[in-house]
């Protein structure tokens, strides 16, 4: 959806700025409306107040805005294949060490070689779909869409910071679960989140506007439906807060993984436009990051500690 209203509009900043408000704006409208929200809120400013909570971890919305603007500047120089293989490069293997160091809710998970397996599986699995989608016949091999759109040390800079916002993305999903257990509701973590995120955003936009770098909006007749990323990413966020708690950052990442291939997987078979881009390839990409999904649900696999 995003991404779809980013090439209509014109403009990544605008997509992200029309995501992080509209889901804004759904997320003010619960948190008004409902005293649970609300009482989540005032129950982590009095823990934070109380010693409890360190402040910086409530800023996990700042890493998904600094996502959004990597991922503005990145993907027309690196291409969408790279700049997403090496995002789940370093989302799995940050993972691994923020649940080494028990930054998440669910506390401390030793480095084993089962997890390990299934961090690289992911991104191999990941790179395979993502690689056979692009590389489908009759795709488009464009700047933001082929394969790789530059080589050699023009990549490096993009490629790298796609691997850097990889890992906040661990970290913001530990920070989350943390900020949910205090709030007791997803709402409100969700809320916070969007707040800092939109903030973000709307000062980069801000100062580009005032430097002469953003222009007008543009709108080239976008399908209804791409106005709806902004309350898809409050269902992620949500989820993500709660869910990592009993899972852990890692397996939390590889669910998510998963889930968002099948999602694309079941977009791309009902648009005719796009269901030539579903070929084997994709799938076998698709059933490994299945299988890495599941491997950190094993206790021990031939002697592998879980």
């Amino acid at each position: 959806m995003n991404g779809e209203l980013s090439a209509r509009l014109h403009e990544p900043v605008y997509a992200a700025l029309w995501s992080f408000g509209s889901g804004w704006l759904v997320l003010t409208v619960v948190l008004l409306t409902s005293r649970r929200t609300r009482a989540g809120i005032r129950a982590l400013v009095a823990d934070i107040r109380a010693g409890g909570l360190p402040l910086w971890q409530t800023f996990g919305g700042l890493l998904g805005g600094t996502y959004v603007l990597v991922q503005s500047y990145a993907v027309p120089l690196a291409g969408v294949a790279l700049f997403t293989i090496a995002v789940v490069g370093g989302q799995t293997g940050n993972a691994i060490v923020v649940d080494k160091i028990g930054l998440g809710p669910a506390g401390r998970a030793a480095v084993t070689p089962l997890r390990v397996v299934a961090a690289i599986l992911a991104t191999v699995g990941v790179g395979i779909a993502v690689l056979g989608r692009v590389g489908a016949p009759g795709s488009m091999n464009g700047v933001t869409d082929g394969p790789v759109a530059a080589v050699g040390a023009a990549v490096a800079v993009p490629v790298l910071l796609a691997l850097l916002v990889g890992g906040l993305h661990s970290v913001q999903s530990a920070i989350n679960g943390r900020v949910n257990v205090v709030t007791g509701t997803p709402w409100a973590t969700t809320w916070l989140n969007f707040t800092n995120g939109l903030l973000l955003l709307a000062t980069v936009a801000l100062l580009r506007r005032v430097a002469g770098g953003l222009g007008p909006v543009h709108v080239d007749e976008p399908p209804g439906w791409v106005w709806f990323g902004g309350l898809a990413g409050v269902v992620f966020v949500g989820v993500a807060a709660v869910v990592v708690r009993h899972l852990g950052v890692l397996h939390t990442m590889l669910v998510l993984l998963c889930g968002q291939l099948l999602g694309a997987l079941a977009l791309d078979l009902v648009n005719p436009a796009t269901r030539h881009t579903v070929t084997s390839v994709v799938v076998v990409g698709l059933v490994l990051t299945a299988v890495a999904a599941v491997l950190p649900t094993l206790r021990r696999v031939g002697g592998l500690g879980s």
